[in-house]
């Protein structure tokens, strides 16, 4: 009887599979499990393969603040407004130029935004490369008796019984405005002329210190000369420097400074050998031009001033500051304008 029982049930069974859903368990056709399992990795399938056909793979946008001197932000700009759209067209990317800051937004795809960095570094080497120098490193020349000294030879080459072709008031360099020119700069921002004069106050002392070793800076000023090998033609005259120092260490300090400089990035190093000079008739001052249209510098005739002054001497001088000045005579009296110095 129990196996026969037994053989009744394992038929009953046959097809079924047996569920439990909480407390109870129901039989429920396996055939229909199947089917359900067989759809549900069907749906998968499908659901799998239309999220693939419907993923959009798209690059991710960028934006970056590039660094560019807001002088220069006019040349990004261009008149009109004519090159900044040019720069979006060619490049790409979305280009926007901030009032008072040195910086140009660019925001699109990482390639566009490289490339329109390179273009926008392009157009500023340009600009800076043609733009003029706005600064110079400088040992400025201070002394009652130089003064005094000049103002007598200046006064006697301008007088009327002094026949000298091309000489004029105005091309004549006060005694305010006497130094001794190291090098030049281009600071084309407030920002880069605050980091100039923080890298001359940090950098520059101990450079002043090894060489002097507490000694005075002393020099001698005489001799006239040209900077023009002929003297007929001349648009440029200077009185020499030499080193009364006790170490004779005038050459060697100009040297370190100026490499000093250029290491900061500063100054860029000059292809010919540095010339010490301090400037007495600079025909680019000159106010009165024959023909104010002309470009031209009208030269001076000096070859009397040297004949009659070439020995001229202006006294010896202690020089205790160094200077960056800024170009042009802007200052009170048309004399240069420190942005900052140390003491020498």
């Amino acid at each position: 009887m129990a196996s026969s029982a037994n053989s009744s049930l394992h038929r009953s069974m046959q097809g079924m599979t047996l569920v439990k859903v909480q407390n109870r368990v129901y039989r429920i056709p396996t055939a229909s499990l199947q089917g359900s399992h067989r759809t549900t990795r069907s749906e998968s399938n499908d659901n799998e393969n239309k999220d693939e056909m419907d993923t959009i793979y798209t690059e991710e946008i960028v934006t970056y603040h590039h660094p560019v001197n807001r002088s220069f932000h006019g040349i990004i700009i261009g008149r009109g407004g004519s090159t900044l759209k040019q720069l979006k067209i060619e490049t790409g990317a979305r280009i926007d130029v901030s009032n008072g800051k040195d910086t140009v937004m660019i925001k699109g795809t990482q390639d566009k935004v490289d490339k329109a960095k390179e273009t926008i570094d392009r157009l500023i080497k340009q600009a800076y490369d043609n733009s003029r120098p706005t600064h110079f490193l400088s040992l400025p020349i201070v002394s009652n008796f130089t003064t005094r000294k000049l103002e007598e030879f200046q006064s006697s080459i301008l007088s009327s019984t002094f026949k000298c072709d091309g000489l004029d008031a105005s091309i004549m360099v006060s005694s305010a405005n006497l130094h001794i020119t190291l090098g030049i700069f281009k600071l084309l921002s407030q920002s880069e002329i605050e980091k100039a004069i923080r890298f001359l106050k940090e950098e520059c002392p101990k450079v002043v210190d090894d060489i002097l070793q507490k000694k005075r800076l002393t020099i001698r000023l005489r001799h006239l000369a040209t900077m023009q090998s002929n003297p007929a033609k001349t648009n440029v005259l200077y009185i020499g420097a030499e080193d009364e120092t006790q170490n004779k260490s005038l050459e060697t300090l100009c040297a370190a400074l100026i490499e000093k400089m250029v290491e900061g990035g500063f100054m860029e190093k000059e292809n010919r050998p540095f010339k010490m000079h301090i400037t007495l008739i600079n025909t680019s001052h000159r106010t009165a031009r024959n023909d104010p249209s002309e470009d031209e510098r009208q030269p001076v005739d000096a070859r009397l001033i040297l004949k009659s002054y070439g020995d001229l001497e202006l006294g010896t001088v202690h020089i205790d500051k160094l200077h960056i000045m800024k170009m042009g005579r802007t200052g009170p009296g048309k004399t240069y304008v420190s942005e900052g110095s140390i003491p020498i």
